[in-house]
């Protein structure tokens, strides 16, 4: 082909026309110009198809993530709850008007137990990924206001739980220190040491020891309730989402 377009010009030289000549190198010129733009079309759409892949797989990414949040949760919940009305029947049997110290002393030795729920570690690579390679800003604005609203919403709750927990954990600290509780797996004092620690109590201090933690107790177990139900809500809203996106 090169040679053709050569010998063209070459013959047009040799014979003098000059205006045919600077009319075919316009001519020349103008399918070069269009080789370079289709040449460039196709690197477009090669590149369109590379980026809605990198997008494609990185939401199917965030949706395993999800999904496997989801299954965390709902084992979790039920025992988050589960403490938080444990620890407010408490509360609720010392506020009785025919609560005793003896009924304080009991729940206190035999029932109240101060340890508290780890939080749970989230899949969140997806999320990071979809970030720091910058596709996030290429997804569809309700959809990317979706993902960034859920996170943001979540990391904000799970920075409070995190907060609420150091104090929880500062104020049980001489709790322990001075008081035995109810055996657990990592609690077994004894009958010896649970006696010599029960044979005589400061009835004042033990009031507001109870009164001061388990309230602490109650706001960490329900702001912890409170992050799982809208973490487990948002995360199915949010599949729905992907899964439409996906599916179009």
């Amino acid at each position: 082909m090169i040679n053709f377009f050569r010998h063209i010009r070459k013959q047009l030289l040799t014979q003098n026309k000059l205006s045919k000549y600077l009319l075919y190198a316009i001519g020349e010129i103008v399918l070069v110009v269009i080789g370079i733009l289709i040449a460039l079309q196709i690197n477009n759409w090669n590149e369109n198809q590379k980026t809605k892949a990198n997008i494609k797989n990185a939401l199917t990414a965030l949706k395993s993530d999800l999904a496997q949040d989801t299954m965390l949760i709902k084992e979790r919940l039920p025992f988050i709850i589960e403490q938080y009305q444990l620890n407010e029947s408490l509360r609720s049997r010392v506020a009785k008007k025919n609560a005793t110290l003896d009924t304080l002393i009991h729940i206190m030795r035999h029932e109240f137990n101060p340890n508290w729920s780890v939080q749970i570690i989230y899949n969140t690579n997806a999320f990071n990924s979809l970030n720091r390679t910058g596709l996030i800003e290429i997804i569809p604005d309700t959809l990317k206001a979706n993902i960034r609203n859920f996170y943001n919403r979540k990391f904000s709750l799970k920075d409070r739980i995190e907060k609420t927990t150091k104090d929880y954990q500062e104020k049980i600290t001489s709790y322990v220190n001075t008081y035995t509780f109810g055996s657990t797996s990592i609690h077994d004092q004894g009958p010896l040491i649970d006696s010599l620690v029960w044979e005589k109590i400061d009835a004042s201090h033990l009031a507001a020891t109870f009164q001061g933690i388990s309230n602490f107790k109650r706001i960490l177990f329900k702001e912890t309730k409170e992050e799982l139900e809208f973490s487990f809500a948002g995360s199915r809203s949010l599949l729905a989402d992907l899964e439409a996106y996906l599916n179009d």
